[in-house]
């Protein structure tokens, strides 16, 4: 009897070690919700880890608001926890590579990209809420209507807002780095401060811009015209390296400004620009410039990020 009693209690034990371990979440799956720090400030961030057999998958908040992105081959080493998510851009594919040390319910890291040539990363500061692995990522329900209005439709994950196409978007001050090659038309890397003036007519804005080089200091100006009708900018601009161009941009589309640029003779060469803004956010647009010399092919030439640093 006394036999069996300890077989019992031994497997009572056993059994109630296995019930515990099953109750016991796993170490990152979950909702966890915190702050990313980016170019405009910190923002909510919000991320779903899932176990599925040995693998997680994951999904979070995008880069832009009302978006959201998957977070693919995500793995556990110890503390540290990695995974990697892919943004569809104008330009290209973007792989933002995570990295992330877990400690309890909270997490904290980085993610790293690669933008046009410029390394670019973002911290981030997690908090685990709920061992759920559905739902929505938003970290809090939209406001009540007041009584007698009608609820407020709910915005589309897959919305992204768009800047109107307008000189406003441009006026102000801008900081900026472009990362490149040299060439003729000015020097590279190079960074500076961009101010863009309203003229009184107000169609029309006039640029200056001072910066540095490895080369030394240097200034640009430009004087640019907006044509609501026909959603189109001239710049007419001189160059860091003293080219003067004449340049149409077509803004049809919100997301993005393609630049037709004519030919222009430098030192014997014959120089073609081409160029395209894209229209990031409120706060930021990039800059892409490819090269023609002499009649051959179109090479990239640089890329620039323009961050906003006045208040609009």
């Amino acid at each position: 009897m006394r036999r069996f009693l300890i077989i019992t209690t031994g497997l009572l034990l056993l059994q109630a070690l296995a019930v515990t371990a099953l109750a016991q979440p796993d170490r990152l799956s979950g909702r966890w919700e915190g702050k990313m720090q980016s170019m405009r400030g910190d923002v909510d961030a919000v991320a779903i880890f899932k176990k599925e057999g040995d693998t997680y998958t994951g999904r979070s908040t995008g880069l832009r608001p009302g978006t959201e992105m998957l977070i693919r081959d995500v793995r556990i080493d110890g503390d540290k926890v990695t995974g990697r998510s892919e943004v569809e851009t104008p330009q290209a594919t973007i792989v933002i590579n995570y990295t992330f040390t877990l400690d309890g319910e909270t997490m904290k890291g980085q993610g790293a990209l690669d933008f046009n040539g410029q390394p670019v990363t973002f911290e981030l500061t997690l908090k685990r809420v709920s061992t759920s692995t559905e739902g929505p990522l938003t970290t809090q329900a939209p406001p009540p209507s007041a009584p007698g209005q009608a609820a407020r439709p709910q915005r589309s994950a897959s919305e992204q807002p768009q800047q109107k196409q307008s000189l406003d978007y441009f006026i102000g001050q801008w900081s900026y780095k472009y990362v490149g090659r040299e060439s003729a038309l000015g020097p590279a890397p190079r960074e500076g401060l961009v101010t863009i003036t309203k003229n009184a007519d107000g169609k029309s804005a006039t640029l200056t811009a001072t910066g540095k080089s490895d080369t030394g200091a240097f200034r640009e100006s430009a004087a640019i015209t907006w044509d609501e009708a026909t959603k189109t900018l001239l710049f007419t601009e001189t160059t860091p390296g003293g080219v003067k161009l004449s340049s149409k941009g077509d803004w049809s589309s919100p997301i993005s400004i393609r630049f037709t640029i004519p030919a222009v003779k430098v030192k014997g060469q014959t120089l073609q620009l081409r160029r395209t803004i894209s229209v990031v956010a409120a706060h930021s647009f990039t800059i892409t410039e490819e090269l023609s010399e002499d009649g051959g092919p179109f090479v990239r030439l640089g890329n620039a990020i323009y961050s906003r640093i006045d208040a609009k």
